[in-house]
């Protein structure tokens, strides 16, 4: 079971990065140069939403710890999918589409636009921090024994990604499992300095041999990913103003995205994957994000007087 300890400080060069890795998918769904690089934030995504939900997960019961990440995660989904559904019915009103060319079966798992996919997989994801922090062992041989069959899963799950016909949503599936294995190595083994370097070594020898094997694919964002995830634990900074806004803006940045690149490609003449319809979606859907932000607080802050 992972070890008692006293809640760590805020990091806000997390937070910061959260938004920067927003920035990373805008620009990988925009097909601008620079795209394989920007697709290194989805696994950077995911594996700190592990590193930081097993702590919660040690402290508080399964069900507990369940329904605060169906909060965070599902309750956005079903929104956004909602809000998408809606656009995909309007197409079809406006437009000679059908309902079946716009919505299929896979949907039910993805959502009705296909990066709304990562939501319920990463809430999937975090049900199984509770019982693999329970099963931490108590000796160092047997954290080292269990982080080895972690990183060995990992390199294993790699292969899936190597294939080309995977379907959705299992080529998004697969594509995420070796982030997810080693975000729980990450997780698992933060706090003891001995433990991450020896992870971090054991991340470097598993993408040798994958890359001596022809496992490929991928590679680049799983490597890119470790190592911004291992520099922002290092890095630790102090809370600030933007990075309380970093951290309340990246989520929204992220599901609100297409619209607002759908919207500049159809109503601008910024030329389909440029860089400066990345741009200009990245400051579109950042202001977006700070308008409902504020709209939010404002809100709260009225109720609550209105309460008092």
């Amino acid at each position: 079971m992972i070890d008692a300890a006293p809640p760590r400080p805020r990091n806000a060069t997390l937070d910061i990065a959260r938004l920067l890795a927003a920035f990373g998918i805008v620009l990988f769904h925009s097909g601008a140069a620079g795209r394989s690089i920007g697709y290194a934030a989805l696994p950077f995504f995911l594996m700190l939403l592990i590193v930081l939900g097993l702590p919660t997960a040690a402290k508080h019961p399964f069900a507990q710890f369940a329904k605060s990440r169906a909060q965070r995660l599902l309750v956005p989904w079903v929104i956004w999918s909602a809000v998408y559904g809606a656009l995909k019915l309007c197409e079809v009103a406006v437009t000679q589409k059908t309902t079946g060319q716009e919505f299929s079966l896979s949907m039910l798992l993805t959502g009705p636009a296909l990066h709304l996919w990562f939501l319920p997989f990463a809430f999937v994801a975090c049900l199984t921090l509770p019982p693999l922090s329970r099963l931490w062992p108590v000796t160092q041989t047997g954290r080292w024994g269990m982080l080895c069959l972690i990183l060995i899963a990992s390199l294993a799950s790699l292969g899936l990604q190597q294939s080309t016909t995977l379907p959705v949503p299992s080529a998004q599936w697969a594509m995420a499992l070796p982030a997810l294995g080693l975000g729980v190595a990450f997780g698992l083994g933060r706090g003891d300095t001995a433990l991450i370097a020896g992870t971090a070594a054991g991340v470097l020898l598993a993408g040798a041999v994958a890359y001596g094997i022809g496992w490929d694919h991928g590679l680049l964002q799983l490597g890119l990913a470790s190592a911004a995830l291992l520099l922002c634990l290092a890095l630790h900074s102090r809370e600030s103003a933007l990075s309380r806004l970093c951290a309340q803006t990246s989520m929204t940045v992220y599901l609100v995205h297409p619209l607002v690149m759908s919207v500049l490609t159809r109503g601008t003449s910024l030329a389909e994957h440029s860089v400066a319809l990345a741009a200009a979606t990245m400051i579109g859907s950042f202001l977006f994000a700070c308008g409902l932000f504020y709209t939010n607080l404002y809100w709260h802050q009225r109720v609550g007087k209105g309460m008092a």
